[in-house]
């Protein structure tokens, strides 16, 4: 995977960025995409956050008041977990095609979809996380599949790329304009 600014003649109007992926690594977004719309398409069947993970995604907004905070998560829960599996599915439209090809292709992203990506990307991380228990970025985790270390920090590389075509396509300010 490579994630890059378009620059010169492959600038072109409203592209922030351009994804180089090839199958394999579509296929595993795609399912880790799927997978989240899942598990937050069920936490909005269930009342009660079992999965530490869906805790994670879906905090309470005030922890220590437990009326403000059911009053809060009446109000805003289907909300918010609509919002959250719009990112997911931003991901794996964008890559599907991708994931049922046998060759890389290049996929091109607006800045609203480049925000898409790094919250959805965010969200997997989140989930990853508390599967390997880790509580705070840095941790070492004390369990989880092999491998899943790596794709937590191939996600955080691809957010911090996704993060440069954000912040290249932003117009400068007014201090770096005139520096």
């Amino acid at each position: 995977m490579k994630i890059t600014v378009p620059t010169g003649d492959d600038a072109q109007p409203g592209v922030a960025g351009i994804v180089i992926v090839e199958p394999e690594e579509a296929r595993i977004l795609v399912s880790l995409a799927d997978q989240l719309q899942a598990l937050l398409a069920e936490a909005l069947e269930s009342p009660i956050d079992d999965d530490s993970a869906v805790r994670r995604l879906l905090p309470d907004a005030y922890r220590h008041e437990p009326e403000l905070a059911d009053e809060w998560r009446r109000l805003s829960r289907r909300g918010l977990v609509d919002r959250k599996i719009g990112f997911a599915r931003t991901l794996s439209r964008a890559l599907a095609p991708v994931a049922n090809d046998d060759l890389s292709h290049s996929v091109s992203i607006s800045t609203d979809a480049a925000f898409d990506w790094v919250r959805g990307i965010g969200d997997l991380r989140l989930v990853i996380a508390d599967r390997m228990g880790i509580i705070v970025d840095g941790d070492e985790g004390t369990f989880g599949e092999p491998g899943l270390r790596d794709v937590y920090e191939w996600l955080a590389w691809m957010q911090d790329g996704l993060v440069q075509v954000i912040e290249a396509s932003e117009p400068p300010t007014r201090s770096e304009a005139s520096s």
